[in-house]
This record gives structure tokens, sequence and C-alpha cells, in this order.
């Protein structure tokens, strides 16, 4: 998947010169302007996968954090004591 977006961005890249001294810092940005010449649709294509990597993160903090939580209760991490305890917290105690 990735590859066929790298073909695809080859292919639209534009002026070679403006994508590399973008005012925005981007480059990716700048070739998505220059794809669609519009800011609202350059604006959606940066949007998008900014929305999928940030749901994506809250799936990976929950992984991890399980991992850690069963390798320490075998005692395969150090400080396993601290990382194997789970405390009960209640809101408002």
């Amino acid at each position: 998947m990735l590859f066929a977006f790298v073909v695809c961005l080859l292919f639209t890249i534009g002026n070679v010169d403006l994508v590399t001294s973008t005012p925005t810092g981007l480059p990716l940005i700048e070739v998505y302007y220059q794809a669609t010449n519009s800011k609202p649709a350059t604006n959606f294509l940066v949007l998008m996968p900014g929305l999928i990597l940030l749901f994506t993160l809250f799936n990976v903090f929950a992984s991890v954090s399980r991992l850690i939580w069963v390798f320490s209760k075998d005692k395969g991490l150090p400080f396993s004591n601290f990382f194997s305890t789970v405390s009960y917290q209640t809101m408002g105690t």
C-alpha cells in the first residue's frame, strides 16, 4: 500500500523546487496542493491520515499496556512488582 502511495506521489509531484522550498515546512502538503489546486481538498487529504493515526494510537497504547502487564505478572520485566500491580480507584476518592 505504501508502495502505491509513493508511486502516485512521484507521478503527481509537480514542481520539485517549489516542493523542496515550501513555506509550510511539510513538502507533502505542497504536493497535495499542487495536485488539487484547492486548499480545502489539501486540508482534507492531510486531515484523513491524521485522524487514522489518532485512532490507531489509542489501540497501540492499549495493547502495549496489556503486554507490559502480562509480562510483569510472569516476572518477565524489570520492576515487575510495580507494573503488575493493578490499583482500583473510583472517581472522587
